[in-house]
């Protein structure tokens, strides 16, 4: 299963194997660097660019996953929670996608 998730406030692509879940998260544009530019005609950008720098990627083993919550978050999205014994990740996603989700992971999980 593949879709794109916010996660930390940032866009990610989400990928869940049978044996692991990745999701990578690429350099995106800051408001507040866009705000800067626009209030000093586009100096500001040139001297430090348009990009934030919070890419990255991550994996979480599914061995290591320990369980699997869902939360109702607005109308249309829902957060699912991955808690491993390192962390707790949420991804926010549709509602639809999210009950796939929890149904995939459990799956997988009690496998």
């Amino acid at each position: 299963m593949s879709f794109k998730s916010h996660i930390d406030g940032k866009n990610a692509d989400v990928r869940i194997y049978p044996d692991r879940i990745e999701w990578h998260m690429a350099r995106g544009v800051s408001k507040g660097k866009v705000t800067a530019g626009i209030m000093t005609g586009g100096l500001s950008m040139l001297a430090t660019g348009v990009k934030n720098g919070k890419a990255g990627s991550q994996m979480i083993p599914m061995k290591s996953v320990t369980g699997v919550t869902t939360k109702r978050d607005g109308m249309r999205n829902t957060v699912v929670t991955v808690t491993s014994p390192s962390s707790a990740i949420g991804f926010r996603v549709s509602h639809a996608e999210a009950e796939q989700m929890r149904n995939l992971l459990n799956s997988l999980i009690l496998a």
